[in-house]
Order: structure tokens, then C-alpha cells, then sequence
């Protein structure tokens, strides 16, 4: 199967037009959350998987949060919403804190009215196309259209003051040359 909306850094688009309406992100967090936050890792710990989202300063970028939140918390999956850093503070911060995965709602140099989103693995780096195509075909599925997720495996969420201040912090201590340190400068 090949990619459909997946491009060479996550999915990007105008806002209220496909794929970047709610509708579509809801489905996308919900799908995302089942296909990284899956397996064996967080099964045998018994904890709950847990997802960082930041984003740009745009103001769509609340509409897309919301959206990915949702259903993210859908998929059982905790949420930590870190409000507007930089691209890399979210891959460092994912890495760093051993979450399930990292979210970036973003569009770059792109013009106001886009938006997008881009997801790294629990190491930081950006998904393989397998994962993306994996996350399409649950979206396109129709298990979606049966998500009726009960109270005790609903997600949580939760907003952090100032995310980037602790990636900074942390940063500085492995630019004594640990592999963030490389990860920091070359990202």
C-alpha cells in the first residue's frame, strides 16, 4: 500500500481542507496512538504509553491539538501537551522522557493558512514509511468508526508550563558529548 497523505515530513496541508480538517486528525491521533503506542513495550510495564505534542504558534494549531488529544486519549494513550517549541526540543523531549512518541504541529516557512503534523518515534527520529503506512490503514480501516473507548482505558492529558526549559537544561548537560549532544547540533 502506498502512502496517501504521509509526505517526507509527516502530513501538511491547508487548514479546513483534506487532510488537515479536525475530522481527519481526530481519526489520525486515534490511529497513531493504536500503532505506536502498541505492543509489547507498554504491555509488560503495565504503564500507559504516553504521547508529547508540540506545536507552532499558529492559531490553527489549537484546533489540530485538540484534535490529535482526542484521539490519542481515545486510543488509551496519555497525553503531554508542551504548547509552542521548536521541532527538535520535541524529538529531544520524546527521547529523553522514553515516551511513546512525539507530535509536531507545524508547517514550517509554509504560509499561515497551512498547517501539519509530524511524529517521531520513541528514539526521537522520524517515522519509516512501513509505520506511515500502517497509521493510513488503520485511519481508512473502519475500526474507527466504532471507537466507543470506556473510562478506564481513556488517555489523559496533560498541559506542561515550560517543556522547553527542561530540554534545554538537559541538552546543555550532554553537550559534554553524549549521543543528544550530536542529535542537539546536527537536528
Amino acid at each position: 500500500m502506498t502512502r496517501r497523505y504521509f509526505g517526507t515530513d509527516g502530513i501538511r496541508g491547508k487548514v479546513g481542507e483534506s487532510p488537515i480538517t479536525p475530522e481527519f486528525v481526530l481519526r489520525l491521533g486515534y490511529a497513531a496512538g493504536k500503532v505506536l503506542a502498541g505492543g509489547d513495550r507498554w504491555n509488560k510495564k503495565g504503564a500507559r504509553p504516553t504521547v508529547l505534542i508540540g506545536k507552532d504558534t499558529r492559531v490553527s494549531g489549537y484546533m489540530l491539538e485538540a484534535a490529535l488529544e482526542a484521539g490519542f486519549a481515545a486510543a488509551g494513550v496519555d497525553v503531554m501537551l508542551a504548547g509552542p517549541m521548536p521541532t527538535p526540543g520535541v524529538a529531544y523531549l520524546t527521547r529523553a522522557l522514553r515516551l511513546a512518541a512525539g507530535v509536531v504541529i507545524s508547517a514550517s516557512h509554509n504560509p499561515y493558512y497551512d498547517n501539519g503534523i509530524k511524529f517521531f518515534r520513541h528514539d526521537g527520529y522520524k517515522l519509516d514509511d512501513e509505520i506511515e503506512r500502517r497509521i493510513e490503514g488503520l485511519v481508512f480501516s473502519g475500526e474507527i468508526e466504532s471507537i466507543r473507548p470506556t473510562a478506564g482505558k481513556i488517555g489523559r492529558a496533560t498541559r506542561i508550563d515550560d517543556a522547553l526549559g527542561p530540554a534545554l537544561a538537559v541538552g546543555v548537560d550532554d553537550l559534554r558529548g553524549g549521543p543528544a549532544a550530536r542529535f542537539l547540533v546536527a537536528g
